[in-house]
């Protein structure tokens, strides 16, 4: 199942929790009709069969289950399936940060943002962001009174992508190369959405992992895996079958 299916699922019960109208309370996941904002995004994951490993809040899954967290330049940019949410930073008159993420403190990452609200992208076409306020809400663009400025995708999701592996279709990648995933070091290989340092990282891909080369190049290739389409750097490719060793 790819990523896109995933998040196809995870949204669907999003929409089962938002449709059953909960009251509002914290901490709740929809289970027993009370539900927070972190809830509807804890309480989805739980009813995909996946687990929430820690703490019920939307500052522990800002650090620890979201993976490419950036902040959101536009709206655009956004995907199904894409967690949004509110920030204000070290200073601004409604910060109140727990300690636990301060420096010296057990989730500190040397992120001191107070990420105080969470939603869902549930569509792109027409726009919607679902979430937990006082009461079930759609918000139709980022920039509402308080915007939307940071997103990033579910890692439970991204996970649960790689260890399902689905073929690739013969018609479209039978004529490109394969490469497998080496490295002096580490154990791992990101695929970013942008051939760049500085892109959002998708997913990490374990070495001796079979990836096909898209598109060549001679710093950045082009590459898809598991349904995934990004980039990852050259010199963690190494071709199959071509006797030249890594790309």
């Amino acid at each position: 199942m790819t990523y896109k299916d995933l998040a196809n699922k995870f949204i669907e019960k999003i929409n089962l929790i938002f449709n059953s109208n909960p009251k509002r309370r914290e901490p709740g996941d929809g289970s027993d009709g009370y539900c927070d904002c972190i809830g509807l995004i804890i309480g989805a994951i739980r009813r995909m069969g996946l687990k929430w490993p820690g703490i019920h809040g939307s500052n522990y899954a800002a650090r620890m289950e979201i993976t490419g967290l950036k902040p959101i330049t536009s709206q655009s940019e956004l995907e199904v399936g894409d967690i949004v949410l509110k920030a204000v930073p070290k200073g601004h008159r409604n910060w109140a940060l727990p300690s636990r993420y301060f420096q010296g403190g057990k989730y500190y990452n040397g992120d001191l943002n107070d990420y105080y609200h969470a939603g869902v992208v549930a569509s792109v076409n027409p726009f919607q962001i679902k979430h937990m306020s006082s009461k079930m809400t759609i918000d139709t663009k980022v920039n509402t009174y308080y915007p939307w400025n940071y997103t990033g995708k579910l890692t439970r999701l991204l996970k649960a992508a790689a260890n399902t592996p689905s073929p690739e279709p013969k018609d479209e990648l039978e004529n490109y190369k394969k490469a497998v995933l080496v490295a002096k070091s580490g154990s791992t290989v990101n695929l970013r959405r942008l051939p760049t340092k500085k892109s959002a990282i998708m997913m990490q891909v374990k070495l001796g992992t079979t990836v096909t080369i898209t598109k060549p190049g001679e710093e950045w290739a082009a590459v898809q895996y598991n349904g995934f389409s990004g980039y990852m750097m050259s010199e963690f490719l190494d071709v199959v079958g071509d006797g030249k060793g890594k790309y």
